[in-house]
């Protein structure tokens, strides 16, 4: 917008805006605000970890569920990648009414299976971005050779607007386990047997030097990150991090 001058076609005159303010101003141009955001949920075993009788898996479905949710209300196209070597779905971006009820229908559907994809299944989804999109992946990041970080980064290379939300669990991150204990990869089925106390601060460490690592390897790449424990109230959490993205 710009303030009205003597000689302007009037009818280019924002009325709406007069009635606000109580000043003319002439309309220059529209843009459209709109974008493409393009949700991405890791559907891999590692998933299916459950505390307290909530599943990754689940809230990640949720967290999804209300961004679409959000973005489809402002007219941004929606579209959704589930991807393990067991489990792919593919809903291209679209900004139709019944979009939403496809997103919905498709995270209902959907069950933790396998490990992170082969490049081939991910690069398939990028094919079909016509433009500069807004990816969210939901993610809890666990990967064996730098398989997520590295796809996170190639996606960003290709000038998408990266966000990654990683969900973990607290007792993934404390290690709140006493005694003996087997603990089984979900993904590979591989079983290790350990003593809770003499293992505890090993684990700590790692943990905390893995999340670290994560963190800054996405700053890094200008990718944005944010934790989400399973604890955490899903509406409490997504306030807290849309406030800030607002800001």
């Amino acid at each position: 917008y710009r303030s009205y001058q003597p000689g302007d076609d009037l009818r280019r005159v924002d009325w709406k805006m007069y009635a606000r303010s109580d000043r003319h101003y002439v309309r220059d141009a529209e843009v459209e605000t709109s974008i493409t955001v393009r949700f991405v949920l890791d559907a891999s075993a590692s998933m299916a970890h459950t505390e307290a009788g909530i599943k990754k898996f689940d809230y990640a479905r949720f967290m999804i569920a209300a961004l679409g949710y959000l973005a489809h209300q402002h007219g941004d196209a929606i579209g959704l990648e589930a991807l393990s070597n067991v489990t792919v779905a593919h809903l291209p971006p679209k900004r139709e009414p019944q979009q939403l009820h496809r997103l919905l229908h498709e995270l209902e559907r959907l069950e933790p299976h396998g490990g992170w994809p082969q490049p081939s299944h991910w690069q398939r989804m990028l094919e079909t971005a016509q433009r500069r999109e807004l990816l969210v992946i939901v993610s809890d990041v666990h990967e064996y050779e730098r398989e997520i970080t590295d796809a996170l980064s190639k996606f960003r290379a290709l000038h998408h607007e990266v966000i990654l939300f990683q969900i973990l669990g607290r007792a993934e991150v404390e290690f709140r386990h006493e005694g003996f204990l087997t603990l089984e990869d979900l993904e590979t089925g591989r079983t290790v047997e350990i003593e809770g106390a003499a293992a505890r601060r090993s684990y700590l460490t790692a943990m905390q030097s893995r999340l670290a690592e994560v963190k800054r390897t996405l700053q890094n790449q200008d990718i944005a990150y944010e934790l989400f424990f399973l604890e955490q109230p899903l509406d409490f959490a997504l306030r807290r991090y849309l406030t800030q993205r607002m800001k």
